[in-house]
């Protein structure tokens, strides 16, 4: 077999080994050369690595028409991660090009933050800690707090990752229900689950956490209008995208008490600034975009994106296929 190229785009892990370890059967098999371009690398300078490349693997480069010209022979891009809002998947499918993600990796650690972020809202834990390091050792400044049995978590979407929510929820003897119009009834009622329409999650979530792709048609699905249906003692929770959520709307609902507060690991932008209106909101938690990382899932997500890309390559059946019209 002629010796192959992969090109590693713009990894955020310096835990190369594990791309290797995902490639170990191409290596083997046809000597695969891998390129991994050095942090700050340019578009221009990306273009032409990727040139003569027969397998690309990226995490959050544009994948693009821009891109994708440039390209003479690959066969394969392969995303370390699974939202795919970066990635022109029809064009891909034009040009030839299979795409595949990582859809499990992932999916304990971001429901697990989930879980975290309800808790740390209900709790006030972020209010308290800062508390007690300014000297204040009361609980009176955290009042009021309730117990979490018997309140409502609202799922809005239930995939993967939802679905383990809802048993980290039920553990606490949570009441969860959920919004999806793709799936059957049967696969709520398995779960635990009630199925409720979209005004209805609204009504009685007490938490709403959103679990959803972020495409054209989702963009600011949660705005004020949502807002105006929560309860004034709801917390929203995002760790799907940022752009699901009219950020302007939510600033205004969180300042003005219209929902409780917010527990967010996504924002409308990847690369905030300080002054961004969402930071001056006290009743926000935010963390990084970091619902995801944990060292085991760092592993499996560079390993998985890796053997995806090998298996391509090697024309093994491809499981996590996102544009399976190719394989006609």
């Amino acid at each position: 077999m002629e010796k192959t190229k992969v090109v590693i785009v713009d990894s955020p892990s310096n835990a190369y080994e594990h791309f290797y370890t995902g490639l170990a059967e191409l290596t083997a098999k046809t000597g695969c050369e891998v390129v991994i371009l050095p942090p700050g690398t340019s578009r221009e300078e990306t273009f032409k690595a990727c040139e003569d490349a027969d397998g690309v693997i990226f995490c959050y480069f544009r994948v693009d028409e821009e891109f994708l010209v440039h390209l003479k022979k690959c066969r394969v891009i392969s995303r370390t991660g699974i939202g795919m809002n970066t990635i022109d998947i029809p064009a891909c499918t034009r040009h030839g090009i299979f795409v595949v993600n990582v859809r499990d990796a992932q999916t304990v650690d971001v429901a697990n933050h989930v879980a975290a972020l309800i808790l740390c809202c209900a709790k006030k834990i972020p209010k308290a800690n800062a508390m007690v390091r300014e000297g204040v050792w009361a609980v009176e400044p955290l009042y009021p707090i309730g117990q979490l049995t018997g309140k409502t978590v609202g799922l809005y979407g239930f995939g993967r990752i939802a679905h383990v929510v809802a048993k980290r929820m039920l553990a606490f003897d949570m009441r969860v229900i959920a919004c999806d119009p793709f799936l059957p009834e049967e696969e709520f009622a398995k779960n635990g689950v009630e199925r409720v329409d979209l005004d209805t999650l609204l009504a009685e979530s007490d938490f709403l956490s959103l679990h959803m792709p972020y495409v054209k048609a989702t963009e600011h699905i949660v705005n004020a209008e949502t807002f105006r249906k929560m309860k004034k003692s709801a917390f929203l929770i995002n760790c799907a995208r940022g752009g699901l959520v009219d950020e302007d709307a939510l600033v205004v609902a969180l300042k003005s008490g219209e929902i409780a507060g917010a527990g967010l690991d996504t924002i409308t932008s990847e690369h905030p600034t300080p002054d961004m209106p969402i930071f001056s909101c006290e009743n926000a938690i935010l963390t990084p975009h970091a619902a995801w990382y944990s060292v085991e899932c760092d592993r499996d997500l560079l390993v998985e994106a890796a053997r995806n890309c090998a298996d391509a390559l090697l024309g093994k059946p491809m499981g996590t296929l996102c544009n399976p019209e190719l394989l006609k």
